[in-house]
């Protein structure tokens, strides 16, 4: 969305300079009256999140315009986002052969024409466009970052890892959290091979490059369990919870494995240090079955009274009826059952993780967001119905 508005400031600019000389030529403005009710139309759209909407609006705008370079660049944007490729491709191809433009402008063309090629699918032609691009100094941020992209897409992470420390310095600290997310994915490759040690240099790098990555340190993580180094593991997954709040389910998976002893009295310990950081509601009923097990079932429901209270969820409510049917007479253990069934299918059907951008929903984590493609966007999905 935040792209879609950059993109049509172009377009807010030429329809403030027609409305100002309408105040002047009033006939001309009545010329003007259906396509400016196409533009305002198309803002609406776009302010009530209608984006499919909204560019056909602002492509029915820009078809009425008197034709110049932004408009055409604009139009083939609009084009590309509605998914019509070819038509985009036409548009910026013709304003990149176009003599009368200055150098700059045609730059801004085979920019975009970069973009259009990356979107149908023609890496050659897109690579071709990029590599010239970045030779040049007003467009080697652009041209790098579509560049880096492109190698992404292709899932070439070797090559999206040279290119983007080749333009580090163009590209900003910006690039570090995504360069990292390449490091990671070689090394989970080189894991999932049975290459640990480079799977652990992998990571590592990933580490060196953005010291905040959660996901590098879940893979050394992962490596050390693998060799059964369970303390070594845990100090890692408690860096992650103390770098992430919202890292709870995920922290927790690693947790139970790096105490393979559930009689382990320092579980209770790390599940309450875990609860504490990131308010997990499986973390808290993870908790409070260790609770169970070693102080008794009273303490147990106790502290699960106290969370519920605190935090009124789905798991929670399960669980504090598991205990309470132990208690309860026949009729009404049956009741209690087979009202904890009922909730136990509910939360089965929940996802568990939404991406914070685009709203994409999962039961499982992904890094990378598979419909809006942003990196480490996927949060646990918090509420009586999440976590």
């Amino acid at each position: 969305m935040i792209e879609l508005l950059f993109l049509l400031l172009p377009l807010a600019a030429a329809y403030g300079y027609y409305v100002g000389r309408s105040s002047v030529k009033n006939k001309r403005a009545d010329s003007k009256s259906h396509q400016n009710h196409n533009y305002i139309r198309g803002v609406e759209y776009l302010l009530n999140n209608d984006r499919d909407l909204a560019v056909d609006r602002f492509i029915a705008y820009l078809n009425e315009a008197d034709p110049s370079f932004e408009t055409n660049l604009a139009l083939g944007n609009l084009f590309r986002k509605r998914g019509e490729v070819d038509k985009a491709i036409s548009l910026h191809q013709a304003a990149a052969a176009n003599q009368k433009l200055d150098i700059s402008e045609h730059e801004l063309a085979k920019l975009e024409l970069g973009r259009d090629f990356m979107s149908a699918g023609l890496i050659d032609r897109a690579e071709e466009i990029l590599t010239e691009l970045v030779q040049i100094p007003r467009q080697r941020t652009d041209g790098a970052r579509l560049l880096v992209k492109l190698y992404e897409q292709e899932r070439d992470y070797p090559q999206a890892i040279a290119t983007a420390l080749k333009y580090r310095e163009s590209l900003g600290s910006s690039i570090s959290s995504q360069l990292s997310q390449y490091y990671c994915e070689v090394a989970q490759q080189d894991l999932l091979s049975g290459n640990a040690a480079k799977a652990r240099a992998g990571f590592t790098q990933a580490l060196d490059v953005f010291p905040h990555s959660i996901r590098a340190r879940l893979g050394l993580a992962d490596i050390l369990l693998n060799n059964g180094q369970y303390e070594e593991a845990y100090k890692l997954i408690k860096e992650v919870s103390a770098l992430n709040a919202d890292s709870g389910l995920i922290c927790l998976d690693y947790l139970l494995r790096c105490f393979p002893n559930k009689a382990d009295p320092n579980l209770r310990f790390a599940l309450d240090d875990l609860v504490r950081r990131t308010k997990s509601a499986q973390a808290m009923v993870e908790l409070t079955e260790v609770v169970e097990q070693t102080s008794g079932r009273d303490d147990a429901e106790l502290m699960l009274l106290n969370f519920v209270k605190e935090k009124p969820n789905l798991k929670l409510f399960s669980a504090l009826m598991r205990l309470r049917s132990k208690d309860s007479g026949a009729a009404a253990n049956e009741a209690i059952l087979q009202l904890k069934s009922l909730v136990d299918a509910q939360i089965a059907s929940n996802h568990r993780y939404a991406c914070h951008r685009c709203g994409f929903q999962s039961k499982l984590l992904f890094w990378q967001c598979p419909s809006c493609r942003r990196w480490d966007t996927m949060k646990p999905i918090r509420g009586l119905d999440g976590d």
